[in-house]
């Protein structure tokens, strides 16, 4: 494992268990996967420029 993995693997092992969850060792590399997938999103979305000029989406009514 990397540094950067294995600070990530101790940060959700500690968030976990802070929440009173089980993660099982078996769950723990796909929510490592899971959460650097979700990481390359949120750069993506903060590297886009988004205009304030389009008119708001429309109310739900189911």
């Amino acid at each position: 494992m990397t540094d950067s993995r294995e600070e990530n693997s101790l940060l959700v092992r500690a968030r976990a268990k802070a929440l009173d969850i089980d993660l099982s060792p078996d769950c723990l590399p796909g929510v490592l996967n899971n959460t650097a997938l979700l990481t390359d999103f949120t750069r993506l979305l903060q590297q886009h420029h988004f205009v304030d000029t389009c008119e708001p989406a429309g109310e739900y009514e189911p």
